[in-house]
Parts: C-alpha cells; sequence; structure tokens
C-alpha cells in the first residue's frame, strides 16, 4: 500500500520565512530500503510500442532505480564513480564567480524550502523514492511529477517549435522529436530558479543556474521496465561549456504506486491570494 508523510517544515522568519510543506512519500521508508543493491531478478518484456506510429511507449509511473521496492532496483543506475567524475567535470565548466556562489550556498537555500519545485535533470536524480507519471499521445508526451510539488511538462511531438514569447519557468519550455527509439526534448525558458544535480565539494547547497539554460533531454526505454535518460545541460552565462549527466535509469512502478498530490505553500502567497479572493467577491 501507498502510504502518506506529511511533514510540516517551519523555519524561522529570520532566515527565509515560515514555509509549509506537505507532501506524499510513494513508499513506506521500510520499502525503501528493502532490497538495495540488488538488480533486477524478474526478466523485462519486450518494449511497448504505440499503435499510431510504433514508437516506443513511454507511458507509466516510474521511480529512482536505486531506490523503492527491491524487484525493482537496478545497480547499473550511476555508480558512485560515474557520479563522482561528473561533479568534476560539471566544477571544471562552472565559470569562476558561479563556482563561487554555489559554494556558498546552504541547504536553506534550495529552491525547494522555498516552495520551488527541483526541475529537470536533478529530479530524475531525487535521492528518495518519488515517481513521475508520463502520458504519451500522438501528438505529445506528458510528464507528471509529484516533489517537490505536483507539477507538470507538456512536450509537443508534432513538429511544433517553441513559442516566440516564453513564460519563464523552473520546468521551463519543452518541444520533442523521435530519433528512432529515442525520444529527443529541447527544453529552454528556464527562470534561473533551479539548481543542477549535485552539489560543490563541500558545501550543502547546490550548482545554480541562470535564465539562459538549455537542456537537450534523450529518453529511451531499455526495456519493457527500464527507461533511460541523459541530458545535455549548458548556460552561457554560468558555464564555460555544454555538460552531460550519467545516464540515469527509471524503473516501472509497482501497480499500486501512483503519483500523489504535493503542496508547497508560503504564508505570503496565501495572504495574498485570500486577499485577491476578497476583492473579487465585492
Amino acid at each position: 500500500m501507498k502510504t502518506s508523510l506529511v511533514a510540516l517544515l517551519v523555519v524561522g522568519a529570520s532566515l527565509w520565512g515560515f514555509v509549509f510543506f506537505s507532501s506524499t512519500e510513494s513508499v513506506p521508508a521500510a520499502e525503501q530500503q528493502r532490497g538495495g543493491g540488488q538488480a533486477t531478478t524478474t526478466p523485462a518484456g519486450p518494449i511497448p510500442r504505440t499503435s499510431w506510429d510504433g514508437k516506443p511507449d513511454l507511458t507509466g509511473v516510474w521511480g529512482p532505480a536505486r531506490y523503492g521496492p527491491g524487484p525493482n532496483q537496478d545497480i547499473r543506475t550511476p555508480s558512485p564513480a560515474e557520479r563522482n567524475a561528473s561533479q568534476a567535470e560539471l566544477a571544471r565548466l562552472f565559470q569562476p564567480w558561479a563556482r563561487g556562489k554555489s559554494q556558498s550556498l546552504t541547504s536553506l537555500d534550495d529552491p525547494r524550502l522555498h516552495c520551488g519545485p527541483y526541475g529537470f535533470p536533478k529530479y530524475i536524480n531525487i535521492p528518495d523514492y518519488f515517481v513521475m507519471q508520463i502520458v504519451q499521445a500522438p501528438k505529445e508526451t506528458l510528464v507528471f511529477v509529484e516533489y517537490v510539488y505536483s507539477g507538470f511538462r507538456i512536450i509537443p511531438t508534432d513538429g511544433s517549435t517553441h513559442p516566440k514569447t516564453i513564460v519563464p519557468s523552473f520546468l521551463g519550455d519543452s518541444v520533442g522529436h523521435w530519433e528512432e527509439d529515442t525520444l529527443v526534448v529541447d527544453v529552454t525558458g528556464f527562470n534561473g530558479k533551479i539548481w543542477l544535480p549535485g552539489a560543490p565539494p563541500g558545501s550543502g547547497g547546490g550548482w545554480i543556474t541562470s535564465d539562459a539554460l538549455h537542456e537537450v533531454e534523450r529518453w529511451r526505454l531499455l526495456d519493457a521496465d527500464t527507461l533511460e535518460y541523459q541530458a545535455t545541460v549548458e548556460d552561457p552565462k554560468v558555464m564555460t561549456g555544454p555538460w552531460t549527466t550519467p545516464k540515469f535509469l527509471l524503473k516501472r512502478a509497482p501497480p499500486d504506486i501512483v503519483p500523489h498530490e504535493a503542496l508547497c505553500l508560503e504564508p505570503e502567497g496565501l495572504e495574498h491570494m485570500k486577499a485577491v479572493a476578497k476583492e473579487q467577491t465585492k
């Protein structure tokens, strides 16, 4: 059964104000520890394909390969050595001022503690069993996430291009196309408030980004129950060149696992919404 965990985070107003965070965790903590370090034991079936164009069907609920129910764990997802090498390369690519700012951050600066979602590719690297759901349709693919609040992405796959005017956001504006059996997604229009995966050595914070962030994601099914994700990131305001993440693996979640609603509300935002609602009733 999927259980709920409601957390209330209250931090002194002298730091950054109060944040109320209500989240639903996808599996019990005991399940997260079960079967650690074990590869998938059940042979996966053939890659499912859509009826309209024969492309791999990514539809399903997916969770990190190293967490969650034991049978779904997969030790092939980036090893510590691969992660360390990737982080070293990211540090090398950061401009000195941006590296210094990233190193000065602490965990209290984490966007998620200010009601901001992780964004991608960091969401793929969450050190916990929070899931996402993909729904694939003939002209678009939808991605729903549950942490740090219930969010979604719409990825057109009908040849559409980015709009001329993009409202900056945490998840950016996405357009996709297929290269054989790989869904390639171009993402731009970020608000400069998300962090990249990992953190500088000795820092409790994370790697900053700017509104010039641009990502190219590659989503590929390895088998019926294993989804591979990799992204190439460039941010000319922060980095000196492109950085490619390791290949992260996601495993198909058990049938009883579904994304749950998550809310993150700051009192200031609540008061504003109440004031607007009160004004509209006059």
